[in-house]
């Protein structure tokens, strides 16, 4: 009877490791065991990969990261790993987020502190950061000069004075659509002088 020298050919199979479930695989190659790839492995790439894409299209909180991971069913300790990661790349800073946010709405936008905190509370931004990132905005552009701005081109658009009680309670509620105080909206309707409201001709 005559034997064939050459091995019987036969099927790799896996072995468990029975410490942590993980199935080690015959690398053809290398003729080395190597791990399978990890299900938890594979959600922080494609969750890292979200973060990215959403961070390519403008600047976010850390806090608008992490809701917007959770809201794809991300487990709590893929984001963890995630929003770290992030960090470390400087790819999150909530400080910058806040102060770049609360000067363009405050000197842009000529909005009011109550209304700036609520957006960036929308945005998930730690309270004691608004605060900062607003005293700083303010520095710029204080809410009063804001708030007088505002006043003075919204008279001039209407071309009415601001005795005109309609026309006073339309530009009241439009300010404090804007996050202003009451009070001060008030007072600086009280304040302004009627060269500001017509024009330096009186039309």
């Amino acid at each position: 009877m005559i034997y064939s020298s050459r091995p019987r050919p036969h099927k790799s199979r896996g072995r468990k490791n029975h410490w942590n479930n993980e199935t080690l695989e015959a690398n053809p190659e290398e003729n080395v065991l190597y791990s399978s790839p990890q299900p938890g492995n594979q959600d922080a790439d494609r969750a890292r990969q979200k973060a990215y894409r959403l961070l390519a299209l403008r600047p976010h909180s850390t806090g608008e990261i992490e809701r917007k991971l959770r809201e794809k069913g991300f487990s709590a300790a893929v984001i963890k790993e995630v929003l770290e990661k992030l960090h470390d790349l400087k790819y999150l800073d909530d400080v910058s987020f806040a102060s770049q946010w609360a000067r363009h709405l405050a000197v842009n936008k000529l909005w009011g502190n109550k209304k700036i905190i609520a957006q960036l509370q929308i945005k998930g931004v730690a309270a004691n950061l608004i605060d900062d990132a607003i005293a700083e905005a303010r520095t710029e552009m204080p809410e009063e000069e804001a708030l007088a701005a505002l006043i003075r081109k919204k008279t001039a658009a209407a071309k009415r004075s601001v005795q005109d009680i309609r026309e006073k309670k339309r530009i009241f509620q439009s300010l404090l659509g804007r996050g202003f105080p009451a009070g001060l909206i008030l007072a600086k309707l009280g304040k302004i002088p009627e060269e500001d409201l017509h024009g330096e001709d009186g039309q």
